[in-house]
């Protein structure tokens, strides 16, 4: 289980979060809903570590972030843009980020790239893609090393139908493996229609307002 257990955060002396206590749980879609500026990204970045609570702590099944680990461990990650070269191709681009762990090769990298309809794009440059060509390049990084964790901002954003539908088939397929989790975002109520558990964020705190079993 992923969990928030007692979690404050402020920010310029402006308090996002108050006393959240929430858990997501394996094998489920797990959306997070909220205005604009109502905190969803930051409890993403607080899941991942990115952001440290004020107070309480972030558990993933076994291991406390910030203490045990600095950051959440085997996790693929969408939030807000990747920092990708502009002068650098989008294959070049996710090598770099390869070159981190070391568990995914370039013939690995492209079948992601044929899944997502990039492949006849990969080699051109990254200042060259459009919105839609940038979105697929951000999920490919993010689920290329095979993660059993997915934390995921807008990941429909920018997509042209087809992609759409190529993207839930791949998020419908990772949930089913064995404790795996995902918790995603969307603007769009399409994509909040998929979830099995919705958490809603509004005034300070974090409420479970939908629980399919």
């Amino acid at each position: 289980m992923i969990s928030l257990k007692g979690v404050s955060k402020s920010y310029k002396g402006i308090t996002i979060f108050e006393d959240v206590n929430i858990t997501f749980m394996p094998n489920k879609w797990n959306f997070i809903e909220g205005v604009n500026g109502s905190g969803k990204s930051v409890l993403l970045k607080l899941i991942c570590g990115f952001s440290k609570p004020d107070t309480g702590i972030v558990t993933v099944d076994d291991y406390v972030i910030g203490q045990d680990f600095d950051f959440i461990q085997n996790a693929g990650i969408c939030i807000n843009s990747p920092d990708f070269f502009n002068n650098l191709s989008g294959m070049d681009n996710l090598l770099e980020i390869a070159k981190i762990k070391k568990i995914v090769t370039k013939n690995e990298i492209y079948q992601f790239c044929k899944l997502f309809g990039l492949e006849e794009d990969i080699n051109k440059k990254y200042k060259y893609y459009s919105l839609g060509m940038k979105q697929k390049l951000r999920i490919i990084q993010a689920i290329m090393e095979s993660p059993d964790i997915l934390i995921l901002d807008e990941p429909f954003d920018a997509l042209d139908k087809q992609a759409k539908q190529i993207m839930q088939n791949y998020l419908n397929d990772f949930i089913k493996k064995e404790n795996h989790y995902l918790i995603y975002t969307s603007h769009s109520n399409e994509h909040k229609e998929f979830a099995d558990v919705i958490y809603s964020i509004d005034a300070k705190t974090i409420k479970e307002i939908k629980n399919v079993e």
